[in-house]
């Protein structure tokens, strides 16, 4: 007989948001939120915080367009979305999440964020799952897409980030073909 799968339904958050932890080109993503009575640290890959970030302004569009409204929203209006200070440096619950999923409750104009981590020992995955108002989550799609773009500059001609200052960036399109100029010389 299997295990059962561990299940954390925390309910509705007090704050949810997104940070970068380390330096550009080694950073580490983690989603973070809270309750009045539970803290939760998850950590993810960049391409999944930019997945979701594009699956939040996907629903949010699609929600607006079922309703009828207009949707006039523009980047900048939702306002800073800082960790709370008195955010916990080791959170109750914390694990790598291995699968995002996005669900919305129009009768109570709620959405769940359900997150299952990878795969344990034991196999069986362990899943969060809380819920957000509409305005929590436009916050947290405008903090991940800043938290995104903080990182290593593209270059503009292959798409690439480009590699750490001083080093060489060997793009695809110059066909490894850069002047290179001494650091002594501007």
């Amino acid at each position: 007989m299997g295990m059962q799968r561990p299940r954390h339904n925390i309910g509705r958050v007090d704050w949810i948001g997104s940070e970068a932890v380390g330096m550009p080109g080694q950073r580490t993503f983690r989603l973070m939120l809270r309750t009045d009575t539970v803290s939760a640290q998850m950590w993810l890959e960049k391409e999944q915080l930019q997945a979701l970030s594009e699956a939040i302004a996907r629903m949010l569009v699609e929600i607006d367009s079922e309703a009828g409204n207009d949707f006039r929203g523009m980047p900048g209006q939702v306002g800073n979305n800082p960790r709370p200070t008195d955010f916990p440096e080791h959170p109750d619950i914390e694990f790598q999440i291995g699968e995002l999923r996005l669900r919305y409750d129009p009768q109570r104009d709620l959405i769940a964020l359900e997150a299952l981590d990878r795969l344990n020992d034991e196999g069986d995955p362990v899943m969060l799952r809380c819920l957000a108002t509409r305005k929590q989550m436009e916050a947290l799609q405008e903090n991940s897409l800043d938290v995104i773009s903080a990182g290593r500059p593209k270059c503009p001609l292959c798409g690439t980030p480009l590699s750490s200052a001083g080093m060489p960036h060997f793009c695809p399109p110059t066909n490894g073909h850069q002047k290179l100029v001494p650091d002594d010389e501007d």
